[in-house]
């Protein structure tokens, strides 16, 4: 189903459910959300996901996490080197495929256990493109990358609110080296949204990595291969791979902008046609 971008009213709470969520709210602290992107101009199509977490989660996910990495002696996850055999997951193509499949497992399982929310949103560059030619889209939403993460923040907003939290105690984390990062932060201050931060899933010469982000990474992989292989995967979900399908015990929200959704939310937003 396509979400629309604009944030919905939050639920009503009764006073009960408003008084178990503060004390919990209280317990385990703020939320942070960590995003990565997939895909790009050269695959027509750009993929930014992620999940959402409260902080007491992220910490034992990165607790759990890092075990698992020690367990297969490598220093991270990231799913295009693991899946092309490069870095340290080059030790794979030399055994047979059971540690391999085990390693996705356990990622797979330790992801699923830590997140309380997920989101993913394709934007289709030509589609962008055709439907900027009639509106004024690229001077409202920047790039489908800005789409793409605008809307991540929006719907992840949403279930914060509906689930009777501040949006006071939320932090917003993205993978450092997106193809528009001023282009999210310029619309993300326009919407009155919350402005996020950029940061490496790897260690830097120059900064730590984060490890969360690789949990994004293997969602934002999944994404794009679903995409380049089935072509508009949504409306078929069994195309997607098993690594993919385990994911789906998770609540996540899909956003998924071709043309005709572009259309709707230029209309929606009132976004002004172009002068011929």
């Amino acid at each position: 189903m396509i979400t629309a971008l604009i944030e919905s009213p939050t639920t009503a709470l009764t006073g009960f459910d408003r008084l178990v969520r503060l004390v919990r709210a209280r317990l385990v602290g703020m939320f942070e959300i960590y995003c990565d992107e997939s895909g790009g101009a050269d695959h027509g199509f750009i993929a930014v996901c992620g999940w959402l977490a409260s902080v007491e989660r992220w910490r034992r996910f990165e607790t759990e996490w890092k075990v698992m990495l020690a367990a297969y002696d490598v220093p991270y996850l990231h799913m295009k080197e693991f899946a092309q055999f490069k870095g340290p997951f080059d030790k794979f193509q030399q055994v047979n495929r059971s540690p391999r499949i085990d390693f996705v497992k356990d990622a797979t399982r330790i992801i699923r256990e830590a997140v309380e929310f997920g989101f993913v949103c394709v934007v289709n560059y030509e589609d962008f493109r055709k439907v900027n030619s009639r509106f004024q889209l690229k001077e409202s939403v920047r790039s489908p990358y800005a789409l793409a993460g605008r809307f991540c923040i929006a719907r992840s907003n949403v279930w914060v609110k509906q689930n009777g939290y501040s949006l006071r105690d939320v932090a917003y984390v993205f993978e450092d080296g997106g193809p528009d990062m001023g282009g999210l932060v310029e619309v993300t201050k326009q919407a009155g949204l919350h402005i996020p931060t950029f940061s490496p899933s790897r260690d830097t010469e120059n900064q730590l990595g984060i490890v969360q982000l690789q949990a994004a990474d293997f969602l934002a992989y999944e994404m794009r291969k679903a995409v380049v292989d089935h072509r508009d995967p949504f409306t078929k979900p069994e195309f997607f791979r098993k690594s993919f399908q385990e994911f789906f015990s998770c609540d996540v929200e899909q956003g998924n902008y071709r043309e005709e959704q572009l259309v709707d939310l230029c209309e929606t937003a009132k976004i002004p046609i172009r002068e011929i």
